[in-house]
């Protein structure tokens, strides 16, 4: 039996989480300084900590708070689909590496799916951004395909990484120093 690893982060799930933090430690502390200057030294200099401390805080929650929607609505579509759509198996999947984002020398990528539908034809499809630190495994990711059933266009891909696919014996070991 495989052991099904859990989802892949993609790199707005995390971001949103740590602007999320930032933003909440920054309002923390804007209002912590401004209760403390306002009420027992100057109430100017309050006033000036809380608006830019604090204020900086407000602007990384607004950030984190749509990074998380943006993952939280991508989840949602992903959920939908499973339920209502029709299912398809990957059978070619290549790795694209974005430049743009990277994380801990790992970039993230995107997969190109390659599948073929009901009536015969070929599809492709291009997954959401998501890390990856396992080159030269790609013979154990395995993708999933959801298609909508009246709207071909509407689809979403789960990706999962399968511990000892296809005889593949992964060898952790060999990351660690």
């Amino acid at each position: 039996m495989f052991s099904r690893e859990p989802s892949f982060k993609s790199p707005a799930a995390t971001f949103g989480k740590i602007a999320l933090s930032i933003g909440i430690g920054l309002s923390a502390l804007g209002i912590i300084l401004f209760l403390i200057l306002f009420t027992n030294i100057d109430r100017l200099a309050g006033i000036i900590v809380l608006s830019t401390v604090g204020g900086m805080g407000v602007v990384w929650l607004i950030v984190g708070l749509i990074f998380a929607g943006i993952n939280s609505r991508a989840n949602a579509k992903l959920d939908f689909l499973r339920e209502t759509g029709q299912h398809y198996e990957a059978e070619e999947i290549y790795l694209i590496p974005t430049n743009a984002v990277m994380v801990n020398n790992n970039p993230a990528v995107h997969a190109e799916c390659i599948y073929t539908n009901n009536f015969g034809q070929r599809c492709r499809v291009v997954s959401r951004m998501f890390m990856w630190n396992r080159w030269g495994q790609e013979a154990a990711l395995r993708a999933t395909i959801y298609v909508d059933r009246q709207d071909p266009s509407l689809y979403a891909v789960e990706m999962m990484y399968l511990a000892g696919a296809d005889g593949v014996d992964i060898d952790y070991s060999q990351n660690r120093f």
